[in-house]
């Protein structure tokens, strides 16, 4: 048999507050009276909003890729003119 939680429960775990708990309980699978949901719905929640890291976007790996290029600061570096 699962646990059930109560919104204390749920706040608790999410770290969010009671009123936020009751907004996400309704979200999902879960009993009118008492307020309950099942541990395994509360995880299949999070798991469903989870999400993972993008990859690197081709911008910021072309500005690394530049970045690399300049000389650090102790090397001879000269900005180049621009020709009027």
């Amino acid at each position: 048999m699962d646990k059930l939680l109560t919104p204390d429960d749920v706040a608790a775990i999410l770290q969010v507050s009671r009123r936020t708990a009751y907004r996400i309980m309704h979200q999902m699978p879960h009993m009118e009276t008492p307020f309950r949901v099942a541990e395994t719905g509360l995880r299949a929640w999070i798991a469903g909003r989870t999400v993972a890291p993008a990859t690197e976007s081709k911008g910021i790996a072309k500005a690394r890729q530049r970045a690399a290029k300049i000389p650090m600061v102790g090397e001879a570096y000269k900005i180049p003119r621009r020709r009027a």
